[in-house]
């Protein structure tokens, strides 16, 4: 009997979930994909009390105290000596790499592949949100690294929903945004350093609304 292959989003869910699953390798594709699978990690953590390690290199032997149990290493690189390392440790991670990497260390390890992304959005909104717009689930498609701004934009006024319009004519500023908060919790900057960022977006955003 052929075995059922689970879904990217269930795996991930999975994953964050159980304390047996200690490694994920993930093919971000881009950085407009990767910040989808990022913002899904980063959701899913929260609601399990998990708390996300950003991390730029391998740590030897670095403590995580009284969390230990519910902790998640989370690395972003193509440098296949630092994945090994990953790879090899007792340390529960996500590492997030190229294609290149990814064909070579899936084969052995827990995997996303970036490529699916479209079925990965269609299933995260229509079987996990319940949510059947056609336009919401259009517009996050083509645009991922906006699907959770946009989906709580939707749950909060789903019958008078309107799209994000021509955001990527404006030199897709809010990816840019989204990627400085990535990095500004990656090197563990102040809250007061991750709310600006926030309120720079939520700026951009009404004065987008306001010209269209």
């Amino acid at each position: 009997m052929q075995k059922k292959l689970i879904n990217n989003i269930e795996l991930t869910i999975k994953f964050i979930e159980e304390e047996s699953q200690q490694k994920l390798i993930i093919n971000q594709v881009n950085e407009e994909i990767g910040l989808f699978y990022i913002n899904l990690f980063e959701k899913e953590a929260f609601h399990k009390k998990v708390r996300i390690n950003y991390r730029d290199k391998f740590i030897e032997n670095s403590s995580s105290g009284l969390f230990a149990e519910n902790e998640i290493n989370f690395y972003i690189s193509n440098n296949k000596k630092d994945i090994e390392k990953y790879l090899n440790s007792n340390k529960k991670s996500i590492i997030f790499t190229d294609y290149k990497n990814f064909k070579i260390y899936s084969k052995s390890s827990l995997s996303v592949n970036g490529y699916n992304y479209v079925s990965d959005i269609k299933y995260y909104l229509t079987k996990i949100l319940n949510i059947k717009n056609q336009e919401l689930i259009d517009f996050c498609i083509n645009s991922p690294y906006l699907v959770f701004s946009e989906v709580s934009k939707y749950l909060i006024n789903s019958s008078g929903y309107i799209k994000e319009n021509n955001i990527q004519e404006t030199t897709n500023f809010i990816l840019e945004i989204r990627k400085e908060l990535f990095n500004i919790k990656r090197n563990q900057s102040s809250p007061k350093d991750i709310y600006l960022n926030l309120k720079k977006e939520v700026l951009y955003k009404k004065l987008n609304f306001l010209v269209y």
